[in-house]
């Protein structure tokens, strides 16, 4: 059964291409999407090796990370990625989101996060996605709680990151809470 590509009103999610890599290694290396993210500036031989990683990766596999491409409907522009973690032998997901800085507030993280997480609830039967976010990166903490995640966790300085301890949230997500929501 293919998953991907999936659409919602203004996206297609998809594998990444080739064509992706000059337009996903330039929004990674704003400074704005750079400082949550693990890395500070993302070279073109990053975004060659990622490529190369993901290529042949298959979606669902427990034990990796799989980037889906967020593409806009209108103009075919890549906005942004959603980036699932498959584990617990295919009981749970992670999710996570990097959007280009000319996309973010518009939605469109919102709405590819939604249709991912639907995917991974509904046709792959997750029993509970989480997610975990710096505890100064609010927006995303938003965007979370907009898709009806709670709060968890509040781990105090518990990552070393770009010079200093700071600290994390861990959010999650039950099935059966999407589903009431829905």
């Amino acid at each position: 059964m293919a998953l991907l590509p999936l659409t919602t009103e203004r996206l297609i999610l998809r594998r990444f291409t080739r064509q992706d890599l000059a337009s996903f290694s330039g929004y990674r290396n704003q400074p704005e999407v750079a400082c949550y993210q693990s890395w500070s500036s993302y070279s073109a031989e990053d975004a060659e090796a990622f490529f190369a990683q993901q290529h042949d990766l298959a979606f669902n596999a427990d034990d990796t990370w799989f980037q889906i491409a967020a593409e806009r409907k209108e103009d075919a522009v890549l906005a942004g990625d959603v980036a699932v973690h498959f584990f617990d032998g295919g009981l749970q997901a992670e999710i996570g989101v990097t959007f280009d800085s000319t996309y973010q507030k518009q939605g469109y993280a919102l709405e590819a996060l939604s249709r991912v997480i639907g995917l991974l609830f509904e046709e792959l039967k997750k029993h509970r996605i989480v997610a975990t976010v710096d505890a100064s990166n609010l927006r995303v903490q938003r965007l979370l709680e907009k898709l009806g995640f709670r709060r968890e966790a509040h781990f105090r300085e518990n990552i070393f990151f770009k010079g200093a301890w700071s600290d994390e949230y861990g959010y999650a997500l039950l099935a059966s809470e999407w589903r009431q929501q829905r």
